[in-house]
């Protein structure tokens, strides 16, 4: 509880066309507030300028002399400049500028110095300049005087190792190729495949991290496809099947968060990438004079409080440019929550640590605690699981707020991140904003309220036991997974069917049930097999006879559940082993029984009196009822 890392934190922040620019000492401090995501291990900033300059600036980390690496660039035919030195720690960094006509052999410098063991190339561009070292964000702000420069674009980095060592700068990020800078949180597992696609382009040395290869890997695909099909590649959602074929080594896989700043044709563009289900956490953030990507909320509400956020759906992607804006933004329903500011309060928590406050709340004495500017404070709660306290939470609640609760009731005035009320066995939370990824996992009894929409995977093996019986009700949207795994307890969503962006509802769940306002879209609920899959599994049906070409032709690229619903009577028989049929629940569109109103009927008036909505009304139209078996 005192210090936790977990994962890695980044950091993104572009000014809007005509604004000013950033100063250093925002970024470093918007890292800083998340140092216990890292380690002492690295920590790095990468600056973008947008300028017309006719040199590339190339920073090198290097064991020698000044001379010798002059030498070496010399012996190339690149010209250099008078060098600027920066002590990085246990090694030196050597600053120049090259013309941009001699500057074709630096991959080749750059491989040179690596397998001799002498240094490495981590930063070429003309608006680009990289600062990176061993330490915690402000050790490293401070080592290369971060608060005292400004920039067009800034992404900032805290580094905890899984994948290479962290005892000498090479393996901080950023990480960096001719006009690019890459953050990532998370880990490649394509990494193998990816670096052998590079080496199959003349790259021969990389210094290990699965990080390095994004940003070689960006630099190679931008030389045949635009920025949009750039990214589509790396996140495997482009349509063409030629070109995802024939570029499969630059797909990216594994659990990721990337950030990615881009110097081209006089503009700064600005890119975040997630994998499919999204096992990383990011926020995005827009205000009058800047776009943010961030970890975590309060990074950006530390620069403005106002701003506007949003979470990312799974494996989607935002661009977004200086000058023309947002190009894609992420999500395509954008709900940024509201603020709410307190009359009076107990505690005001902004300068209190992330992992003290707990102590603060029990020192009041008081069974009703009001506390304001809640700042990604962690772990709220759980020093107190079962002392029957009120608390008024105003600001934004950061990970695992009220897990293994008892019987506390927990009013939020804002927005909440991931992984909370997880284990919860009593008592209730009122969110009045948007939750996080992983709500409620394993959930067992009491209530949670969400006025806003909540992320991946809510629900997460919720059950019920003996008496306990868990109820998640939820007045917006929801992401991938919602109740995956669910074995008891009751999940009831009066989104709009039509504002729902989640797939694979109820997917592997044995119990309880899901309840969701509208007829939803049978495609989305549970795994279904992929399509090629059925048309193959229909082809062979057709060979021997138990379909018609009719039925195939009709059928073949339609999904499981239209199959299963008019497969006849000869194929049905085998449905059951060729299909997948158990990893979809049961699901009706009806209304809800004398029972299930009964039971709900006090439960939905207390959100309304809670949330101040008027979902009462809704009880009495269809809802799409999902159970693990009929």
């Amino acid at each position: 509880m005192n210090y936790s890392p977990s994962s890695c934190g980044l950091f993104g922040i572009l000014k809007k066309d005509g604004s000013n620019k950033i100063n250093g000492s925002k970024v470093a401090k918007s890292l800083d507030i998340i140092k216990y995501r890292g380690s002492n291990k690295g920590s790095g900033y990468a600056s973008f300028n947008l300028n017309q300059n006719n040199y590339y600036s190339v920073k090198t980390f290097y064991r020698g002399s000044e001379d010798e690496l002059k030498r070496i660039f010399k012996d190339k035919n690149m010209e250099v400049s008078d060098c600027l030195v920066e002590d990085a720690g246990n090694i030196k960094s050597y600053c120049f500028n090259v013309s941009l006509d001699n500057i074709n052999n630096i991959d080749e410098i750059n491989d040179n110095l690596w397998l001799d063991n002498k240094g490495r190339v981590y930063s070429v561009g003309k608006s680009l300049n990289v600062f990176k070292g061993v330490g915690y964000p402000l050790d490293v702000a401070e080592q290369y005087s971060i608060y005292g420069k400004y920039a067009d674009m800034w992404l900032a980095h805290t580094r905890q190792p899984t994948n290479s060592p962290g005892n000498y700068p090479y393996w901080s990020h950023p990480f960096s190729s001719f006009n690019i800078a890459i953050v990532h949180n998370g880990d490649i597992s394509s990494f193998g495949s990816n670096r052998e696609y590079l080496k199959s382009l003349g790259i021969k040395s990389f210094v290990g991290t699965d990080s390095e290869v994004i940003a070689y890997l960006f630099r190679e695909l931008l030389k045949k496809f635009d920025i949009t099909e750039t990214v589509k590649i790396l996140s495997n959602s482009i349509d063409d099947p030629k070109i995802k074929y024939r570029y499969r080594g630059s797909v990216l896989d594994g659990p990721y968060t990337l950030v990615i700043g881009y110097e081209a044709d006089d503009d700064l563009y600005m890119m975040c990438l997630t994998d499919s289900t999204k096992l990383r956490p990011v926020i995005l953030g827009e205000d009058d004079n800047n776009y943010y990507i961030a970890s975590e909320e309060n990074q950006i509400r530390l620069i403005n409080e106002n701003a506007k956020v949003w979470s990312m759906e799974p494996g989607s992607y935002f661009i977004v440019s200086m000058k023309k804006g947002i190009i894609s933004s992420g999500r395509q329903n954008r709900d940024e929550g509201t603020t709410y500011t307190p009359e009076k309060y107990d505690i005001d928590a902004l300068e209190i640590d992330y992992n003290k406050l707990d102590q603060n709340i029990l020192n009041t004495g008081k069974d009703h605690v009001t506390v304001k500017n809640v700042f990604g404070h962690r772990y709220i709660g759980m020093e107190f699981p079962d002392k029957r306290k009120t608390l008024d939470l105003y600001g934004y609640c950061g990970n695992c707020l009220m897990n293994l609760n008892i019987n506390n009731h927990v009013n939020v005035y804002g927005n909440v991140a991931d992984d909370c009320c997880d284990g919860m066995i009593g008592g209730k939370v009122v969110i009045h904003g948007n939750a996080g990824d992983v709500l409620a996992q394993a959930f067992q009894n009491g209530r949670i309220y969400v006025n806003g929409n909540v992320g991946n995977r809510a629900g997460l093996q919720m059950r019920s036991y003996s008496n306990f019986k868990p109820y998640l009700i939820i007045n917006g949207g929801f992401d991938d997974y919602l109740g995956e795994y669910m074995s008891g307890g009751v999940i009831l969503s009066f989104s709009n069917t039509e504002q729902i962006d989640g797939k694979y509802i109820g997917s592997g769940m044995i119990g309880g049930k899901i309840i969701i306002r509208g007829n939803v879209n049978k495609n989305k609920i549970g795994i279904q097999t992929d399509r090629i899959i059925n048309k193959n599994i229909l082809r062979s049906l057709y060979n021997e006879s138990l379909i018609d070409e009719e039925f195939y032709s009709e059928m073949k690229d339609k999904s499981i559940v239209d199959i299963l619903e008019n497969m006849p009577e000869e194929g049905r028989k085998y449905t059951d082993k060729l299909f997948n049929k158990h990893e979809i629940p049961f699901y009706e569109y009806r209304y809800l029984n004398k029972d299930e109103q009964n039971e709900l009927e006090e439960i939905v008036r207390d959100f309304d009196t809670e949330m101040g909505t008027d979902n009462i009304k809704y009880l009495h139209n269809k809802f799409t009822i999902i159970t693990a078996e009929k």
